[in-house]
């Protein structure tokens, strides 16, 4: 196995045309082979052109994950952004240059963990997999740092900090904001001895005082602030996802039979309307078949209508599971069934409805005689180009009317007239 000297990673096989990518990082690399030959040394030459080499910065198929990685990198701007005016208290002497460096270093080092943390799936195993809290100390952190070395343009930097308890509000509640602006402003000032050690020159005690005074006054008001946000979004969030439940609930009303299970008789009918168009376009057969459950009054007049409702459930649920993956039954109204088979003929429908027969006749019904068996009648119609799918099912129900007609327990095929 031979590794391009291009990229690390890739390796080739010895075989013509065989490629074997090694991606690090999700790092998706598609490589064309263009000539393989093989000399008299009996060795290969590959030639090959990376067409595209492209960096997945988000997960696939995990749409939470990539909503907190988007999130983070909304957090990632604001240092981005945060760097304008720094840049500026360096360039005009306000500020060290080692401030910018070490702020860089600090930001740069702790959001690359994040992104690597989020990427590989490793904030999962916290209670909180956005990693609010640790995102915002490191915030509050290089904030505060900045702070120390700013000069005299210090308070400008604690508009950052309001931003910071913003970006908090998608994930900590009132409580949690309230202590971590508590936190922030006990830190804050235990770095005011400090700036009076580094930049004695510029501090003034009176103006720190009322600095850190209107911090932190205002921060847990911001925080109560960020908090009923935090909580209005849950709310919203839970709202959501309870219409979502009813919409998917009313969506399963309206094309299943609450009894069975089943898709009901209007679903069906709309999707055979469609395997309709569909087969007049490509010519595919397909069949329906009706099914009637044999002196079903009887069993209602006997068992009442629990025991009807027990076997009209029971007849449901094995009917499905003789079916195809791309079969499908629903109820058609009271005791009758409506199966669509696509791409099939009258022989191959005959067939399953045989299957169905045979496994009705050793079904037992639960609560009740377990002498009790079920016969059913049926009758099957294939799709004819450019019929009506009623004239379709007509043609069913006289081929089930004949079977009734003929003793019932049996399978009729459309009339060839």
């Amino acid at each position: 196995m031979h590794a391009l000297p291009l990229l690390r990673g890739l390796a080739i096989t010895d075989g013509c045309g065989n490629i074997e990518v090694g991606v690090i990082l999700n790092m998706k690399i598609t490589a064309i082979p263009q000539v393989c030959q093989r000399n008299i040394m009996g060795r290969f030459r590959v030639e090959t052109i990376l067409q595209t080499m492209s960096i997945s910065l988000y997960p696939e198929n995990e749409p939470a994950q990539n909503l907190r990685i988007k999130r983070f990198f909304m957090s990632v701007s604001m240092y981005l952004l945060s760097m304008v005016p720094l840049s500026l208290t360096v360039y005009f002497g306000i500020s060290p240059a080692h401030l910018l460096i070490i702020w860089i270093v600090l930001a740069l080092s702790g959001n690359s963990l994040f992104y690597l943390a989020f990427r590989l799936g490793y904030n999962k195993r916290f209670k909180d997999p956005s990693l609010t809290i640790p995102q915002m100390s490191l915030g509050i952190a290089t904030t505060l740092y900045t702070q120390i070395y700013a000069g005299p343009v210090r308070g400008a930097y604690l508009m950052a900090m309001f931003i910071i308890f913003v970006f908090g509000c998608y994930r900590l509640n009132t409580r949690q904001l309230l202590l971590m602006s508590i936190i922030t402003s006990v830190a804050y000032a235990a770095t005011i001895p400090v700036i009076h050690a580094v930049d004695a020159e510029h501090f003034d005690f009176t103006v720190e005082l009322i600095l850190w005074t209107s911090f932190s006054v205002f921060m847990p008001f911001l925080s109560v602030l960020a908090g009923s946000i935090s909580s209005l979004r849950t709310k919203l969030t839970a709202n959501r996802a309870e219409l979502q439940g009813l919409l998917e609930k009313v969506t399963e009303l309206a094309t299943h039979d609450e009894l069975t299970g089943l898709y009901n008789r209007r679903w069906l009918l709309d999707m055979l309307g469609h395997e309709k168009d569909r087969s007049d376009r490509n010519g595919e057969a397909f069949c329906v078949c009706l099914l009637d459950l044999d002196h079903f009054k009887k069993i209602n007049d006997t068992y009442g209508h629990n025991g009807g409702d027990i076997v009209l459930k029971s007849f449901a649920g094995t009917t499905a599971r003789m079916l195809r993956n791309s079969d499908f039954v629903a109820r058609y109204g009271g005791e009758e069934f409506l199966l669509f088979l696509p791409q099939t003929s009258l022989e191959m429908a005959t067939i399953c409805i045989q299957r169905i027969r045979k496994e009705l006749d050793v079904t037992s019904f639960e609560d009740l005689p377990p002498e009790l068996r079920v016969t059913m009648s049926a009758g099957i119609a294939q799709y004819h180009s450019r019929e009506t799918i009623s004239e379709l099912i007509n043609r069913a129900d006289q081929a089930l009317y004949r079977a009734k007609e003929g003793g019932r327990n049996r399978t009729e095929l459309e009339s060839q007239k």
